[in-house]
């Protein structure tokens, strides 16, 4: 993306009282993939500064048609006034660190219909600072993709796995329901193929995407894993 097209994104997610440009990444993801529909239960990795969970709010529908958004962040993140709702509940904690507990609690104070901690859809807009060492970026954007993963599916799918999978306090299966949808930030470049290839088995249809708001330059991409397999 030219620097003039990224202003453009963050002058329009302005404008439209977005917390960032971020949010247009995930409303592009929505409308190509329809991966949130009214009532769904979504789990938002990595939620700050809370622009996704206004966009997942947003397609959960009217209050009425039920459903949640539970944002997960180490930072301290304040539920966004605009597009929220009270189905909307932020807790601040480590990704790999949740437990079953946590999820109960934040999705009852949502007034979700089940408290199960089950999911139908994750999001990971995890990421850490760049380092500017190509090699080194891409490898702990794929680590933390990998938690995504671990979070959703177990990690016991995953050849080659280093432990960094899915809280061992979490559902050994992970959180995601079955037909769910995974959509995961990385870095493309040494290991996201062997991502997408360890994805494959697990759901219907994996996919790669680069949102128009991506800097033309970048390497970050998004791996949509769409319709989890029946264990």
């Amino acid at each position: 993306m030219s620097r003039n097209l990224r202003d453009q994104f963050t002058k329009k997610a302005k404008a439209a009282g977005f917390l960032a440009r971020s949010a247009y990444k995930l409303l592009e993801i929505q409308q190509r993939h329809k991966i949130i529909t009214p009532g769904s239960h979504c789990l938002d990795l990595g939620c700050s500064p809370g622009a996704w969970l206004q966009v997942a709010c947003q397609a959960l529908g009217p209050a009425h048609k039920n459903g949640c958004v539970i944002g997960v962040d180490v930072q301290e993140v304040s539920v966004p006034r605009q597009y929220c709702d009270r189905r909307v509940q932020v807790l601040q904690k480590d990704a790999m660190q949740l437990t079953i507990a946590d999820l109960r609690h934040a999705k009852a104070a949502a007034g979700a219909e089940s408290e199960a901690p089950k999911f139908n859809v994750v999001l990971s807009d995890m990421c850490h600072s760049t380092l500017g060492v190509a090699a080194a970026d891409v490898a702990r954007s794929l680590h933390l993709a990998r938690c995504a993963a671990g979070v959703a599916i177990g990690h016991a799918g995953f050849e080659g796995d280093d432990g960094m999978g899915a809280s061992a306090t979490l559902p050994e299966e992970g959180v995601l329901l079955p037909d769910g949808h995974l959509v995961a930030k990385l870095l493309q470049g040494a290991g996201s193929e062997d991502l997408v290839r360890e994805l494959r088995p697990h759901f219907k249809k994996v996919s790669w995407m680069q949102p128009k708001a991506t800097r033309s330059a970048s390497r970050e991409m998004f791996v949509v894993a769409l319709g989890r397999k029946q264990t």
